[in-house]
């Protein structure tokens, strides 16, 4: 396994035990903030290091490496929303609470789903 693939196994792990303590503010909010932030730089150190952006642009890449990039990508776009609403919720708009859970959740299965593909990846 690469670098890369390790880095993004824990920033999973991590999203995956923000969601398991989204009732305890104190460690979802964390929990969360880091997957996504590392998610994101993870993104950039690879479109800088391995043209990823450029190559998955390029369609050429294998039917379940494509599901990898297609399922990541929404879930890091989700991000944003997720996060913003996220950040909304922290300062007492509890209006937004149900549309910040289905984003969460979209976001989180979108990157589940990633996860597992992600070893499409993966050359030996």
């Amino acid at each position: 396994m690469t670098i890369g693939m390790w880095f993004a196994s824990a920033m999973w792990v991590l999203l995956a035990g923000g969601y398991f303590a989204r009732h305890n503010r104190r460690i979802h909010v964390p929990l969360v903030l880091t997957a996504i932030c590392g998610d994101i730089a993870l993104v950039g150190y690879l479109s800088v290091t391995r043209d990823a952006v450029q190559t998955a642009m390029q369609f050429k890449l294998e039917a379940l490496q494509q599901v990898h990039i297609a399922a990541s990508t929404v879930a890091l776009i989700l991000y944003f929303p997720a996060a913003f609403l996220g950040c909304s919720l922290f300062r007492g708009n509890e209006k937004v609470r149900t549309l910040h859970k289905q984003i969460a959740s979209a976001a989180l299965i979108l990157r589940t789903i990633g996860f597992i593909f992600m070893f499409s990846m993966w050359k030996s």
